[in-house]
């Protein structure tokens, strides 16, 4: 299973962070740091929660269990305010 950024959402880095808009609802969004890296990962083409945890795992310091936990409640909250979308 793969991931990616749906076409409801708009992104843009402002001063230093990035301000995610679904504009189908019209509400903002944004991340924090390890959220931010996930979804700057997300920005350059659709990926497996393998795929993001390796390029959070060499960034921090954490495990890769607690990495894919951590990465799986992110992408289903995502998912749920459809700034992500899964594929096959």
């Amino acid at each position: 299973m793969k991931y990616q950024l749906t076409s409801e959402q708009i992104s843009s880095k402002v001063a230093g962070e990035t301000v995610i808009l679904n504009h189908n609802k019209g509400a903002y969004y944004g991340l924090d740091e390890v959220g931010l890296l996930v979804w700057d990962t997300l920005e350059g083409g659709p990926q497996t929660i393998d795929e993001l945890c390796n390029v959070v795992v060499h960034t921090y310091e954490v495990d890769m269990d607690t990495c894919r936990e951590d990465i799986d409640s992110l992408l289903k909250d995502l998912i749920s305010e459809k700034l992500v979308e899964e594929i096959n």
